[in-house]
């Protein structure tokens, strides 16, 4: 019993990850929307083609591949140090129909968009607010400084927050 409760305990110290800390003075400096793998991976024309993601700072955001898994960009908000919103490039796809996925366009109300926006983390860092909804981080990639948060969606797309 001993034993098993030792080897147990051995196990779980040497599986856990080492959880990614983000320092203090980060500032969340974009929030990027894009489709999942089971979508990017179907809608981008050549996998092969697809690099690991480079933060270039275009506008124009390419796709990308992060852990074996592709993302296509479809919105990106560039934001102020504060967290408000300073401009939002929206990809608009004429290469494939969304319904053929069972997805919808994201609609945005350009009049209204920069009132009440602001994203930025909670106090402690281990957790984003994005316009009033608490976000838990979910994994870290330091290197690249993206977010990826647990997730409320459902429509095969993600939130990944970048930050410097």
């Amino acid at each position: 019993m001993k034993t098993t409760l030792l080897f147990s305990l051995i196990f779980l110290f040497f599986s856990c990850e080492k959880k990614v800390k983000i320092p203090f003075k980060s500032k969340i400096i974009e929030k990027h929307i894009v489709f999942d793998n089971t979508i990017s991976s179907k809608i981008i024309k050549d996998l092969n083609t697809i690099k690991e993601y480079q933060n270039d700072g275009d506008d124009e955001k390419s796709s990308f591949k992060l852990d074996r898994n592709y993302y296509k960009f479809e919105t990106n908000f560039k934001l102020y140090a504060d967290g408000t919103l300073w401009k939002l490039n929206q990809s608009i796809y004429h290469s494939f129909k969304y319904s053929d996925f069972g997805l919808e366009k994201i609609k945005i109300n350009y009049k209204t968009i920069g009132i009440n926006f602001s994203i930025k983390f909670s106090p402690s860092h281990e957790k984003i607010i994005d316009c009033g909804d608490t976000l838990e981080i979910e994994k870290v990639y330091a290197k690249e400084k993206l977010i990826f948060v647990k997730h409320k969606r459902n429509d095969h797309r993600i939130c990944i927050y970048e930050y410097r």
